[in-house]
């Protein structure tokens, strides 16, 4: 494919990149002048900013300095005896030097800390006299004293006799320069509550040469000027050599925009300005436009310069490139003809149209091709996740390929495990006539993986399957340290079980693993949640179980003997009350102070049920029994067992009747008093209780199912194993305090019930 051929083609991409490239020549021109006015705009702006900062450090200087000044004001003014002396009616000077001393030495003990402040007096109107920190006497004799820059005696009285609310003014006279305005004060009236009325005016003297040495020293003063006037516009202090009105109209500064330009080209000028709301001071910044835009200059001779040469190196590189841009067009044109095509090149047509249609037509088979893949991939990645979680793979680089090829990108290397039990599947599942099962039973998972997700958001990435029927969520942190994860997904679950239990009557339990790190990690987070979720025996169901808040007790289950009769004895003899206080005891005890492990907790919800099944069959009782073993959790065991001990109870009192009841519960009763007493057994028992001792034996041997003289050995021993065990006492003296004749007895007993000697149950 030849030059002229390309020329002649009319469609040809060719004439496109060349009108492309003429396109790309001008944005830069263009851009270049819109750059050039921004960055002048952008200086200006940059000055006003930077002058403005200067401003406010100023300001603030200022302030924190004129507060003392205020504070020294107020101090004077609150003073009991200027204040006496001020509306004094008083007008002769010399009756009132005792009070003027006093006042004299109260302005000695005013410690002045401020190095702004030069000196302060107080003018009385009344006397015509001034009183100082070192002086006190009629105004024309403290007139030199304290007036140094040239201000007429005349102007410095009419100066003190106006009215003041506290305001700073400059003290000159009507000859002072442009450099030098006059001496800076602090004026403030007294009284503080009358401002129109004048009794006495305070006069706090600051030292200007301070003022304008600081702003001297600021860096934008080096190459401009500052001003600072008053609240109408007189120059308090000032670095220029010029009167700020032959620049401007101070009625100027009122507007809101903090920035003026005045004049055109390199000469005009930037003014910056700033108020104080402490002191009603106003701020003023001019800097020669020209001092600043010296870079702008440069800036403008670059860009010039680029223009120039981009349309110089530009047009010449534009037409090279053309052409070398088109090669591979044109190769890949005869690589697409050369391969299994439906159409040929038609040279009417664009050479991209061409390559695009070949493009589309492979896709489209790949497309087909992936979907059919896709068909299988979720059932491939739950198989995977599975063996995963569960550490059946031993090759650790088998799983970051199959993680590629799985889609399975993770956003961090830490993982959490959330596992989900659905202890009741509610309203959800509804099977109708020839519905399929196996379809509706995979609802709930599917339902509840999709809300979860959305609960998770964009802050996880979340991996799904079910192992052992329940849902697996491996949750990828996104930042492992920027949050309490942990709780974060507790309160996402209990939005979860919130939102399921509400609409669809579903009791969902969940645990959640610690955060762990890497693929060892997962599996270590898998077996964390799976051994917190065992925890629901004891938590119950729908709880939510963090395996961070489990808490062990390294000990076995606490069950002895003595309760377990005791719970029996209660059975036999019909006694609901007390029995079910017992089975709360006995429960509470095991878990108000830590829980034992999952697998005590089943050794002993098995013992449990034991016991009142083994009850309940000897006393012959029809109660169903095989549910307490069907117990999920400890919380389901005591209500079925507070049920089968309702209704065993029921029934013996009904068979015996309340009489008989009665009798019963004192024969345990006298035998559980007298168990000390050699003399005890059945004759003494019914000669207490006035029955005979055949039917009392009878009448107890049917309630309990055991014997009473069975029933007295197994007291005595319990008694007998209390003292031994706590007390430490040796066999003999324990015999007799449990009603034995000698340790012979007590032995002989012990083997029969126990299985081991009492010398054997001590150590």
């Amino acid at each position: 494919m030849n030059v002229k051929r390309v020329l002649n083609t009319r469609n040809s991409i060719i004439f496109t990149q060349i009108l492309s490239y003429i396109l790309i020549l001008l944005i830069p021109i263009i851009f270049t002048g819109i750059v050039y006015f921004v960055t002048v705009r952008t200086i200006e702006q940059e000055t006003n900013r930077a002058n403005l900062a200067m401003l406010k450090q100023v300001q603030l200087n200022m302030d924190n300095i004129l507060k003392d000044a205020e504070r020294l004001s107020f101090e004077i003014a609150f003073n009991p005896d200027i204040q006496m002396l001020a509306t004094s009616q008083e007008t002769n000077w010399n009756n009132k030097q005792y009070e003027v001393s006093q006042i004299v030495k109260d302005f000695k003990r005013m410690n002045i800390t401020n190095g702004y402040i030069d000196d302060f007096y107080v003018y009385f109107k009344n006397l015509d006299a001034v009183i100082s920190s070192s002086a006190a006497s009629r105004s024309n004799y403290m007139y030199s004293f304290l007036v140094k820059n040239g201000l007429k005696y005349e102007q410095w009285i009419d100066t003190l006799q106006h009215a003041y609310s506290g305001r700073y003014i400059s003290i000159d006279n009507q000859t002072s320069s442009n450099e030098n305005p006059g001496a800076l004060a602090y004026m403030r009236s007294i009284p503080i509550s009358n401002t129109e009325k004048s009794l006495a005016t305070i006069v706090i003297q600051l030292k200007k040469e301070r003022f304008t040495e600081m702003i001297q020293n600021l860096q934008s003063a080096q190459y401009g000027s500052i001003f600072i006037l008053d609240n109408d516009n007189n120059i308090l202090a000032s670095t220029a050599s010029f009167h700020l009105s032959d620049i401007l109209q101070l009625e100027e500064l009122k507007r809101s925009d903090n920035m003026l330009v005045k004049g055109q080209g390199k000469d005009s000028l930037i003014i910056s300005y700033t108020k104080s709301d402490v002191s009603n001071l106003t701020y003023v910044s001019i800097v020669q436009r020209e001092i600043v835009m010296e870079k702008s200059e440069f800036t403008e001779k670059l860009m010039i310069a680029s223009i120039i040469l981009c349309l110089i190196f530009g047009g010449a590189v534009s037409v090279l490139l053309t052409w070398r841009n088109y090669n591979p067009v044109r190769n890949l044109i005869r690589i697409v003809q050369n391969g299994k095509i439906k159409n040929s090149y038609d040279r009417s047509s664009n050479e991209y149209q061409f390559i695009y249609e070949a493009i589309q037509d492979a896709l489209q088979e790949k497309e087909n091709i992936n979907l059919k893949l896709k068909q299988q991939s979720s059932v491939v990645r739950a198989d995977f996740l599975q063996k995963l979680l569960k550490g059946k793979f031993g090759n650790i680089s088998v799983h970051h390929n199959a993680f590629y090829a799985l889609d399975m990108q993770f956003i961090s290397g830490d993982f959490i495990v959330v596992l989900l039990s659905i202890e009741d599947k509610g309203k959800l599942i509804s099977l109708g006539i020839g519905d399929d099962f196996e379809a509706k039973s995979k609802l709930p998972t599917f339902v509840i993986t999709n809300v979860f997700e959305e609960l998770l958001g964009a802050r996880y990435k979340n991996f799904a399957t079910e192992i052992d029927e329940k849902i697996v969520f491996l949750v990828n942190l996104q930042d492992p340290e920027a949050e309490d994860h942990v709780q974060e997904l507790v309160n996402i679950t209990e939005e979860l079980q919130s939102f399921f239990g509400k609409y669809y009557s579903m009791t969902l339990t969940v645990s959640i693993s610690d955060a762990h790190t890497g693929i060892h990690g997962m599996q270590e987070a898998y077996q964390e949640a799976v051994e917190a979720l065992e925890y629901k025996l004891i938590a119950g169901n729908g709880k939510i179980i963090p395996f961070q808040s489990l808490k062990y007790n390294v000990r076995d289950y606490f069950y002895p003997l003595e309760k377990e009769q005791k719970l029996v004895n209660c059975i036999k003899s019909g006694e609901f009350e007390k029995g079910k206080q017992l089975l709360d005891d006995i429960i509470h005890s095991n878990f108000i102070d830590g829980t034992p492990t999952a697998e005590m907790t089943r050794y002993f919800m098995f013992d449990l049920a034991s016991t009142v099944v083994k009850t309940v069959k000897e006393i012959s009782a029809d109660e169903p029994v095989e549910k307490l073993f069907e117990c999920e959790t400890v919380a389901e065991l005591q209500e079925e067992i507070t049920h089968t001990l309702s209704s065993a109870c029921k029934r013996i009192q009904s068979k015996t009747g309340n009489r008989y009841y009665e009798l019963s519960r004192n024969i345990i009763e006298f035998v559980n008093s007298h168990f000390g007493e050699v003399t005890l057994n059945v004759a003494m028992i019914s000669e207490n209780l006035g029955i005979s001792p055949s039917y009392m034996s009878k009448l107890f041997k049917e309630q309990t199912g055991e014997t009473l003289p069975d029933y007295i050995n197994k007291v005595r021993l319990e008694k007998a194993k209390e003292l031994l065990r706590d007390e430490k006492l040796n066999i003999s003296d324990a015999a007799v305090k449990v009603g034995y004749l000698n340790s012979n007895a007590l032995i002989r007993s012990f083997k029969k019930y126990e299985g081991v000697t009492p010398g054997k149950y001590k150590e």
